[in-house]
């Protein structure tokens, strides 16, 4: 993928939690869960205010950010809608977010799509979780 034409703009570092390799055991119960792995990308955001015909069921005093995952553009295949992680504006405390929204409604494939993505990056909505 070529770079970013919003590079220069580039304001966040968001991290997803999202699904490592295998399974861990807790050492104190025995249990077993999946192992995490962290996913860094740059991204070009903007915060909005929710409005509730758009996002129903979405807390009206929560924060969104919409934009693009710039560096990389590709947003990783194990991110999608109701993935978490952490966003940092600069030096700012990191907040906790929700993915509401990933990729362009046509998806990144296709003629549009491809297009869209290779110049820009991928389309992406965060809810704050604050």
């Amino acid at each position: 993928m070529s770079t970013s034409a919003l590079l220069p703009l580039a304001n966040a570092t968001i991290s997803f939690r999202v699904a490592g390799e295998g399974v861990l055991t807790d050492p104190e119960t025995g249990n077993v869960y999946p192992s995490w792995a962290e996913v860094q990308h740059t991204a070009f955001l903007k915060a909005v205010n929710v409005d509730p015909t758009v996002y129903p069921g979405v807390d009206a005093n929560g924060l969104l950010y919409e934009g693009y995952v710039i560096s990389p553009q590709a947003l990783d295949p194990r991110v999608g809608i109701g993935s978490t992680g952490t966003l940092i504006f600069g030096t700012a405390q990191a907040v906790p977010f929700e993915v509401i929204r990933s990729r362009l409604g046509y998806g990144d494939q296709g003629v549009l799509g491809a297009q869209l993505s290779s110049i820009l990056g991928t389309k992406i909505t965060l809810l704050a979780k604050e």
